[in-house]
């Protein structure tokens, strides 16, 4: 039966979702979660939908004292299918869940990257999902072959690309919470006997070649799709000037990949630090990435995505406007952290992710490739959440206006989860495709229960809110 739980405040990644709802429901089983929807609806109780508490905006997986908010931790389950070739994951899972269970049968899943103890499945997945395995196998979300689901009136439907339900499973492969709630995800297994992935960390005077080596990735570097990067830059102004880093992963048994010499070259960029090797499984990199989670605890934290196409002075720009406002910033808001990550999405990701039906973010290959570069704040007082959000709405004026001075440099495309709320995430999809949502939406949830009673998510009424 549904269980009455007490969550610890870190389970949620920031301070700013610690609310308060007036009961907590852990549905064990599917039906159990239509049981909870359907008396939710009856009553027009208002409710939200935790998976793994991993984005920062208040109400994207909470409810305060006026809701009930239904937690998917109970459903916990890992099933492999008999020849292991997919395996069932409960929407309660993490991604370090995840690959501790397929590590011994030296398997994986494309899913999340660095500190996956703190990513969860669903949200993830609904998101589309940018994974190290992207550049070889697509979205994340390109690699689910079955959700389990239920609908706004409590059916419990299974969505395939092949069934009567292929509408759905085509718009949860990245068009957010708007259709249904997920409670499990049958995702396609990889061998992995072996993978090279950790963090390099830099000196702090490597600015111009650590941009260098980014833009050199992602132009020529990402065209070896078993590599991956994820780059950012971080400052924490209380410790001194910004420091460079790197995770790097290939799949495969090799650390020195040429499409990775840049930044394992010494003589690119003087190291500080390197964790970056081969080994047995991801649970293993999980257990490092997530070292440091404690040190999070307690803090308020804000994402925000500008996206680009790859352009060397536009990675310029981002840096040099984020570190100058950043600078000004530090004055108001104390014990600020702040990171600015630049990920890339080559042409490759994008055309393997047309597997099954296509995704309805339809990115365009033909641009690619492009940058996804998140700012990320993280502060200690609430007193200062007016400010972040202040800060980060100048931040994106700022920037995007010395970008469109570059030419056709902007993307419209905003990678879901790594959006603010007052970013139009939808304004970036296909207008055929948002018309599309539109129309799954209506067919499944007529009256619009998961856009109205139930909080979180970009809606696709309201595109801007949460």
């Amino acid at each position: 039966m549904a269980a009455y739980i007490e969550f610890d405040a870190p389970e949620f990644i920031s301070a700013t979702s610690w609310l308060g709802p007036a009961c907590i429901v852990a549905p064990t089983v599917a039906k159990e979660m239509s049981d909870a929807v359907k008396m939710l609806v009856d009553g027009q109780t208002p409710f939200a939908i935790r998976g793994g508490g991993h984005m920062p905006i208040p109400n994207a997986a909470n409810i305060d004292s006026s809701g009930i908010l239904l937690a998917s931790t109970a459903l916990n389950q890992l099933i492999l299918t008999d020849g292991k070739e997919t395996i069932e994951v409960g929407s309660g899972n993490k991604w370090a869940d995840v690959y501790q269970h397929l590590e011994s049968h030296r398997l994986t899943v494309v899913g999340g990257r660095a500190a996956q103890g703190l990513v969860g499945v669903p949200g993830f997945l609904l998101g589309g999902g940018i994974s190290f395995f992207s550049n070889e196998f697509g979205w994340a979300s390109a690699n689910v072959v079955r959700f389990d689901c239920v609908l706004a009136n409590g059916d419990l439907v299974s969505a395939t690309a092949e069934n009567e339900f292929s509408d759905l499973f085509w718009a949860l492969r990245g068009g957010g919470n708007s259709f249904a709630i997920v409670t499990a995800f049958h995702l396609m297994t990889l061998s992995l006997p072996e993978v090279a992935v950790g963090e390099i960390s830099y000196k702090s005077d490597v600015a111009d070649a650590f941009l260098d080596s980014t833009y050199h990735f992602v132009k020529s570097g990402s065209k070896d799709f078993k590599a991956g990067i994820e780059p950012r830059v971080q400052w924490i102004p209380s410790r001194g000037e910004p420091t460079y880093h790197a995770i790097l992963f290939y799949n495969g048994d090799s650390a020195t990949p040429p499409s990775l010499s840049n930044f394992t070259d010494t003589d690119t960029m003087e190291q500080t630090n390197s964790t970056f090797r081969v080994r047995p499984s991801m649970y293993d990199w999980t257990q490092e990435a997530d070292g440091d989670r404690d040190n999070l605890r307690g803090l308020r934290a804000r994402f925000h995505v500008v996206s680009i196409k790859a352009d060397r002075q536009a990675l310029q720009i981002l840096h040099d406007v984020f570190l100058a406002m950043i600078r000004e910033l530090s004055s108001d808001v104390g014990s600020l952290v702040a990171s600015l990550a630049l990920v890339p999405i080559a042409e490759r990701f994008l055309t393997i992710s047309e597997k099954n039906g296509g995704d309805p973010m339809a990115v365009d290959a033909s641009q690619a490739p492009y940058i996804q570069a998140e700012a990320a704040l993280l502060w200690p007082s609430p007193e200062d959440d007016e400010t972040i959000v202040n800060f980060l709405s100048a931040f994106d004026s700022n920037v995007t206006d010395q970008l469109r001075g570059l030419g056709n440099v902007l993307s419209s495309y905003l990678y879901l989860n790594y959006a603010d709320d007052t970013q139009p995430v939808f304004e970036g999809y296909p207008e055929k495709n948002v018309k599309n949502l539109r129309k799954v939406r209506d067919s499944y949830d007529p009256t619009m229960i998961f856009t109205k009673l139930m909080a979180g998510g970009w809606k696709l009424a309201e595109e801007n809110k949460i």
